[in-house]
């Protein structure tokens, strides 16, 4: 049997879908001949969980690796790589890749290329160019379709990084190989552009959230808000304490990518209260792409809390008050997300938009980005846009301003 024939059928679909032990059957026990006996129902064996969800690609199946969902391997890898035992990562991380790899060639649905992805950059931390030029290279000459260009892109920035390393080891001439990886870091800043983004295809990562969906019900997604009830009554704006609030996101996939948050509580009109921290989002999606906005990068959120460690501290600031974010629906879809994914119940009501509440009360504006109307209500602010700390602290000033607006007359 060739090594690929073993591969397939360790992570054929049939294989991971029928059971591999009977279930308790209750025997059947004889009945007098009168009263007619009924029938008594037998006991099936219980079924083991079916890899595939119907969020779940057609066909689509998680790969195992050592009798394990290859994305249950993601948390050791980490440790791993932490702990500088680098071959060891290496190891599991081929063997998770070289799984997904025979479950790709048998549907195209299970390409998941956080994977190679993630073999490479081990690779590249021992220093193996040669390796990590000859496995990328592997894999693009595949051909097997892309399900996230981000990562597809990637990859091809890897490899062609990986390619200029490589030459200048052996005393060759990089400099194409540089070309390419700068041509290709400029096509990634301009997929991170607005109608980029709003066109950006949303594939599988790492396969998680469809080998384990967590179970629906009314409880498990928090409702989402209309847009019309992000925008307070005229006696809710003049609350006289609430919060703002502004988050910063990792990647554009997940809102529980969150790396930053910010908290300002005001007062009768003074901000009395501030809480910021960075934060680590989870392995699955721990991929930077907007550093180039924030300025947050993987390393710089190495030692930071992930959110299930301050989730209380930030509900125990919020405390019931009223909440505003500009652009709420993203920061309280963030919000969301995170309670969705570390199963916490954190998301704060009322929650209110300063940018749809700005529509309202000072129409006319060449748009409602925060910038502009933070330079129409407090134009001696000086902004450090997509800082959270400082974008949640202009929006409590904004806030502030609506409020002496509305308290002095002005129409709402």
């Amino acid at each position: 049997m060739g090594l690929l024939d073993w591969i397939r059928r360790r992570v054929s679909p049939q294989q991971a879908t029928q059971p591999t032990y009977p279930g308790p059957v209750v025997p059947h026990v004889p009945q007098p001949p009168e009263p007619a006996p009924a029938p008594t129902p037998e006991i099936q064996p219980d079924p083991e969980p079916t890899p595939q969800n119907d969020l779940a690609p057609e066909g689509w199946f998680m790969p195992q690796y050592r009798d394990r969902d290859i994305c249950d391997w993601i948390g050791d890898i980490a440790d791993l790589k932490r702990e500088g035992r680098l071959e060891e990562a290496l190891e599991l991380a081929t063997g998770c890749m070289h799984a997904m790899v025979a479950a790709a060639e048998i549907n195209p649905a299970n390409v998941m290329e956080y994977y190679v992805i993630q073999v490479g950059i081990i690779q590249r931390k021992l220093k193996d160019y040669a390796s990590e030029v000859e496995m990328l290279t592997d894999w693009l000459g595949r051909d097997l379709p892309a399900p996230r260009d981000d990562y597809r892109l990637e990859i091809r920035k890897r490899l062609a990084k990986a390619q200029a390393l490589h030459a200048k080891a052996e005393g060759r001439d990089p400099s194409a190989f540089n070309a390419e990886w700068k041509r290709l870091v400029e096509l990634s800043k301009k997929s991170k552009e607005p109608k980029a983004v709003e066109h950006a295809s949303s594939g599988i990562s790492t396969g998680r959230s469809l080998a384990h969906p967590k179970p629906r019900s009314s409880t498990s997604r928090p409702a989402r808000r209309s847009g019309s009830r992000f925008v307070p009554s005229p006696a809710e704006l003049l609350t006289p304490t609430f919060v703002a609030v502004d988050f910063e996101t990792a990647n554009r996939y997940s809102g529980a990518s969150a790396c930053q948050i910010a908290l300002v509580k005001v007062h009768n009109g003074m901000i009395v209260e501030r809480y910021s921290t960075l934060l680590k989002p989870p392995q699955e999606l721990s991929y930077f792409e907007f550093t180039d906005l924030h300025g947050i990068s993987a390393r710089k959120v190495k030692r930071a809390p992930m959110w299930p460690h301050i989730a209380g501290d930030v509900s125990r600031f919020v405390s019931g008050l009223p909440v505003y974010a500009h652009n709420a629906s993203f920061d309280a879809g963030v919000w969301r997300d995170l309670d969705v994914y570390f199963n916490t119940t954190s998301l704060p009501e009322p929650f209110f938009c300063t940018y749809r509440t700005a529509r309202q009360i000072i129409p006319g504006l060449e748009n409602y980005k925060l910038p502009t109307v933070v330079n129409a209500c407090v134009p001696r602010y000086r902004l450090r846009h997509h800082k959270a700390d400082s974008d949640a602290e202009a929006c409590a000033f904004i806030v502030m301003s609506f409020q002496s607006l509305v308290a002095n007359g002005g129409a709402f």
